[in-house]
């Protein structure tokens, strides 16, 4: 992984620019060491002047590589640490709404919904993109694809239905505000402060997007989230997808996952085949 820091290229330089000083301070000291023509000659000490001093910058070398590695290694971490909290954060962005728009179908509930997919799959898109995901053969990249290909549907299924979705809300507004005038009038006449039952069903959005054959995919979503728990259930594809992912991520931390992380064939549509120990 880019981890776009200057330190750890000077770092680079700073330790071969040390080791190239230690290796010549090392040659001249032994071909002084050679030529001298005794141990108490000027030549003698000048030479293990220089082999003391080869010595130091070898050392010195060999600790600035080493800390350049670990400067590397923790930006990498760091950076794998935020993709994984993303993930997290956007996980529970999705089933937020999901748990919104199960409680009051709306236009303005499904908007949100499809907003917080689109946005997963943008968070999704960038970890794709990393070379450690990049390589098609990448499990961590055919989780990843395998979570898109779940969010694909909703989004094309709301970009399909947009229009309906939006002029039946707008109707919506007006037979509801129609009701409302009429409660209002019921009310003085009757001293009725509960609300009428005909404004606490549900209105005609809500009724479309509970049509499981004009939107199969926003079905599926519906099928597979746990209202109890305000979560999807652990069967379903987008919570196993998601904690394969999060597990891979977790493990290019150098955390353990929780589970092992199943095998995936493309050709099957995004499914899962037994998971297999690694």
């Amino acid at each position: 992984m880019w981890v776009g820091a200057w330190r750890p290229r000077g770092l680079v330089a700073l330790a071969g620019s040390l080791f190239l000083l230690a290796v010549g301070a090392a040659v001249a000291g032994i071909v002084l060491l050679r030529s001298a023509p005794s141990s108490t000659s000027t030549s003698f000490e000048i030479a293990k002047w220089l082999l003391q001093l080869g010595t130091v910058l070898a050392g010195t070398g060999f600790i600035t590589a080493v800390l350049r590695q670990a400067e590397v290694t923790r930006a990498k971490r760091e950076a794998w640490t935020t993709m994984l909290q993303d993930m997290a954060v956007g996980q529970d962005a999705v089933e937020g709404a999901t748990m919104r728009l199960i409680s009051d179908a709306t236009a303005e509930t499904y908007a949100d919904l499809i907003e917080k997919c689109r946005e997963m799959r943008t968070l999704l898109r960038r970890i794709m993109a990393l070379p450690e995901a990049y390589q098609h053969q990448s499990e961590l990249r055919r989780q990843i694809h395998r979570m898109r290909l779940y969010l694909k549907p909703l989004i094309l299924e709301y970009e399909r239905h947009y229009l309906r979705v939006v002029r039946q809300a707008r109707l919506d507004g007006m037979i509801i505000e129609a009701r409302y005038q009429e409660a209002a009038k019921d009310s003085r006449q009757r001293n009725l402060p509960t609300l009428p039952t005909p404004l606490a069903q549900p209105m005609g959005v809500g009724r479309l997007l509970s049509d499981g054959q004009e939107f199969p995919a926003l079905a599926i979503l519906r099928r597979d989230f746990n209202q109890d728990e305000i979560e999807f259930f652990p069967e379903s594809e987008i919570d196993e997808a998601y904690e394969n992912v999060k597990a891979l991520l977790r493990k290019q931390i150098g955390l353990k996952g929780r589970r092992p992380v199943p095998s995936f064939d493309d050709s099957r549509g995004g499914r899962a085949l037994p998971a297999q120990t690694p």
